[in-house]
């Protein structure tokens, strides 16, 4: 089948592997069972599929650019092997078959119990299969690398703590995180005294080396961590991180002392240590209000008294701009009348003593003098109101020292 075909179908490698493989097959007396992936080792570099038959096997080299996509390389058929040894992984499996010439190394990719079980049907090989623990067979173990090993472990355990944290109630998270403080803290001492008496510190392992040590130990520190991250909550993160250290070697040694214990009691423990750290937090968000009303209340009262502070200066200014006023309109009085005195047309006007009323109306209001005291006063004195009997007018201060009189000193 050309390739224009089945790029004008948009159709996947895979796809036309396939229909090629069954076009092969039209006009061939064996029967086709099954299509697979495959890897043909050095053979080939390119991408390989396998089709297994009643009778043997074929082996097909895909090529995106060629002409004719899949080309036959190879067929293997059951009769030549006497056989066969497959190891099974989750996404592959590993067939060695050995026959009477050269042994064929042949990894089919996800449908290899299926082939096994042709291999079963319709040959008389021997078929034996490796028997490998489970965990094994899981991605990231089959190859036994101790640097695979260990982030295959990390992830997957990681996967399993976010499921846990799903699953437990939130009651035990904190105990679980101080059991984990307390692992961690052994594990750093497991690591560091491993790195000098590796046999110390892996009693069950038959490889006692500084490396498994360091793989073995760095692992347990991870997930310690990963547990304090993922099932440490709000409360206990809001604690100082010396107080939570202490308070978990606490829990743990009380724990370790009291295995027999009922479960009911460390129930009530928890749910005490919750209400004190609500009753807390509930006292603290109190003080605080407090503290914010107290605050405030001072800014209201500093505004007031600003308030107040600048009224006071507005009236002090307000009678002093009167009082200055009051002054020149008086000084403008005495200027005149100072000019009319000075005309010699001036004479003072004197208040009958017996009589409490002020008479002058040319120079009343302007400078008041005591004919018994021979002193004046201008208007803004202190004494000028006092003054009320005995009185002696004048229109400006040169009249009154014309006529003797001297300036009161208040």
């Amino acid at each position: 089948m050309s390739k224009t075909r089945y790029k004008n179908q948009k159709e996947s490698n895979e796809a036309i592997a396939k229909a090629y493989i069954q076009n092969d097959y039209t006009n061939s007396q064996n029967k086709l069972l099954l299509v697979s992936k495959a890897n043909y080792g050095e053979k080939s570099s390119n991408v390989c599929y396998s089709s297994v038959d009643d009778k043997g096997m074929n082996f097909y080299e895909f090529n995106n650019n060629a002409e004719q996509n899949l080309m036959l390389i190879e067929r293997y058929e059951w009769a030549d092997f006497s056989s066969v040894t497959i190891d099974h992984s989750i996404t592959k499996s590993a067939f060695t078959f050995v026959g009477h010439g050269e042994n064929r190394d042949i990894t089919i990719e996800v449908k290899g119990k299926e082939v096994e079980q042709v291999i079963r049907n319709h040959s008389s090989m021997e078929v034996n299969v490796v028997k490998r623990p489970v965990w094994t067979k899981v991605l990231g173990y089959r190859s036994q690398t101790s640097w695979k090993m260990f982030v295959a472990s990390t992830v997957y355990t990681l996967i399993l703590l976010f499921i846990l944290n799903a699953l437990l109630p939130a009651s035990t998270h904190n105990f679980i995180t101080g059991l984990s403080l307390f692992l961690f803290l052994l594990s750093i001492i497991g690591f560091l005294v491993g790195l000098i008496k590796p046999k110390w510190v892996l009693p069950k392992f038959k490889v006692k080396t500084r490396k498994r040590v360091l793989f073995s130990y760095l692992y347990l520190i991870l997930s310690c961590l990963f547990i304090v991250g993922i099932f440490s909550d709000e409360e206990s993160t809001s604690t100082p991180a010396s107080t939570q250290i202490s308070s978990s070697q606490n829990s743990v040694t009380v724990a370790s002392k009291k295995d027999g214990a009922d479960s009911s009691e460390q129930k009530v423990e928890k749910n005490d240590s919750d209400k004190a750290v609500k009753e807390e937090k509930k006292q603290k968000a109190e003080e605080q209000a407090a503290k914010e009303e107290a605050k405030r209340k001072a800014e209201e009262q500093a505004a007031k008294e600003e308030d107040r502070d600048v009224k006071a200066q507005e009236q002090a200014a307000k009678e002093e701009a009167e009082r200055k006023a009051q002054q020149q309109a008086a000084s403008q009085q005495a200027t005149t009348s100072s000019s009319t005195s000075s005309s010699g047309n001036y004479k003072p006007f004197e208040n009958d003593p017996s009589d409490d009323q002020q008479s002058n109306m040319s120079c009343s209001g302007q400078i008041k003098g005591n004919k018994n005291s021979k002193i004046y006063h201008v208007p803004g004195g202190a004494y000028y109101d006092r003054t009320q009997d005995n009185i002696v007018w004048f229109c400006s201060e040169a009249d009154a020292q014309a006529a003797g009189y001297r300036e009161s000193q208040r």
